[in-house]
């Protein structure tokens, strides 16, 4: 997944997401098209939060033991062992914020979209009633 592919889609989405209250047909026509928009952005969603769930998926299957602690183990210097695998997982646990950002970056713009998009429908629902 191109996150900046992705960010352009979003964009897109986004800028067809308009209302105007001229015709009660006009602005149901308008309300579907909304809601078409924002199921695109949820599909949009969905994709991120699988990418997000691969790079946890990735950082776990990392193992924090290496070969240096466990020699430490072995020797009996189980406290710096302890401190080199703390070292490592919090390293790894690092890597994961960091790869992970863009992406939650992105849904909360998706996020304040759809918002949008429901602030547009309820303009349109007060309009009509």
């Amino acid at each position: 997944m191109n996150l900046q592919e992705t960010q352009l889609q979003i964009y897109q989405l986004k800028q067809q997401m308009t209302l105007t209250l001229d015709t009660p047909k006009s602005v149901k026509l308008q309300v579907k098209n909304i809601n078409l928009i924002q199921k695109q952005l949820r599909a949009i969603k969905k994709e991120l939060n699988l990418a997000i769930r691969e790079i946890n998926q990735q950082a776990t299957q990392t193992t924090p033991d290496s070969i240096i602690s466990v020699g430490l183990d072995l020797f009996g210097k189980r406290k710096l062992a302890g401190q080199l695998r703390q070292s490592t997982r919090r390293a790894i646990q690092l890597e994961k914020i960091s790869l992970r950002q863009p992406y939650m970056d992105v849904k909360d713009y998706i996020d304040q979209v759809l918002l949008e998009g429901d602030k547009l429908k309820l303009q349109a629902e007060q309009y009509l009633s």
